[in-house]
């Protein structure tokens, strides 16, 4: 038997313990209740999460459809190892040689990630060309140096305390019960890895594909994320000024996009601070060449605009935004399950840390 590999026993797969079979599940529909009341509060610290995962895939990948492709495949073979009841340590699992992933054909990873097959086939080359895969016909292995390219260890930290941040308000409902400190969220996605992190590639991968699907490619949806994000900021300063919690209430998820899309459409807020193309580009690790060229694009879209010193807002024109802010509605409502998937492994399930 491998050392390396944790094993779910019949008993660890189903607790004995009565209290703990007494427990509902955590129902997705009252945490998406939470977390619509206390948009601003929360979505500061899910962002900067998200901002931290996508700009480390670029510095280290270059591409990210390039990573998608690969995420895919390591969450097959995760899946693949939990039929069998077993799973591995963050530790365990980055310091194997390489990972044998399952044999998945061009077609199925075309028709589920979107990408023509000749691209992905191309997107194989290049990353067998970067020692990053190894292949033996149809078998690819994952080599040890994708394995240390991908260790998401800062992930971890920054989506522990938005977790924590959230249990802290739901810790307010009797359904829910205690809070969870960041160092035990941490430690059970550190501990249950291949479980808890495949939860997160499971909503990640589909969350990329529809922004893509929208915005052609992901580098444009993530300079757009970037201007999102400083406008996020900005409504968050400007709440800060007034009564946060009277104005939570007040904007609730279908309203909170629409707020940060339109900031800079209103007079009230012709000083407000933008973005430029370099700083985009430092934080995303996108080129700078690139930034340009994707900010040109938008523009055209006129779902963002540019002031007189070169920094670039969102706003609330273009046919675009129609279909960007249904696709947040959808993410949100996909962020409400995730939470919810992660909460019940934690406070429902037998894995203890």
């Amino acid at each position: 038997m491998d050392k390396k590999i944790l094993y779910f026993s019949g008993s660890q797969k189903k607790s004995n313990d009565p209290n703990l079979h007494s427990l509902e599940k955590i129902d997705s529909n009252k945490i998406a209740q939470v977390l619509s009341a206390n948009t601003i509060i929360l979505m500061k610290h899910w962002i900067k999460f998200q901002q931290e995962w996508t700009s480390n895939i670029y510095k280290q990948f270059k591409d990210y459809d390039k990573y998608i492709v690969l995420m895919y495949l390591v969450s097959k073979s995760w899946e693949d190892d939990l039929d069998l009841f077993k799973f591995y340590s963050i530790d365990e699992y980055h310091s194997k040689e390489e990972i044998r992933l399952p044999n998945i054909s061009l077609l199925e990873l075309s028709e589920n990630l979107k990408i023509p097959k000749e691209t992905i086939r191309r997107k194989l080359v290049e990353l067998e060309k970067q020692s990053l895969i190894r292949r033996e016909g149809q078998i690819i292995f994952l080599a040890q140096s994708a394995l240390n390219l991908q260790k998401p260890e800062n992930s971890i930290k920054n989506i522990s305390i938005f977790f924590e941040q959230l249990s802290i308000l739901l810790s307010a409902q009797d359904w829910f019960g205690p809070s969870i400190k960041r160092e035990n969220v941490e430690l059970y996605f550190k501990k249950y890895y291949t479980i808890f992190w495949n939860h997160y590639f499971k909503f990640q991968i589909p969350f990329l594909i529809r922004w893509k699907t929208i915005f052609g490619d992901l580098e444009s949806f993530v300079i757009w994320a970037n201007m999102g994000i400083n406008q996020n900021i900005m409504l968050g300063r400007n709440f800060q000024r007034t009564d946060i919690k009277a104005n939570n209430q007040k904007l609730k998820k279908e309203q909170y996009i629409a707020n940060i899309i339109s900031m800079s459409d209103t007079g009230a807020n012709d000083s407000m601070n933008g973005v430029n193309a370099s700083s985009i580009a430092e934080i995303s690790s996108i080129p700078r060449a690139t930034v340009i060229r994707k900010l040109n694009k938008l523009l055209k879209e006129k779902i963002i605009k540019r002031n007189k010193k070169l920094e670039y807002f969102l706003t609330g024109k273009g046919r675009l935004n129609v279909k960007i802010k249904n696709n947040y509605l959808i993410n949100q409502k996909n962020i409400a399950l995730f939470v919810t998937d992660i909460f019940n492994l934690i406070k429902r399930s037998s894995l203890k840390i």
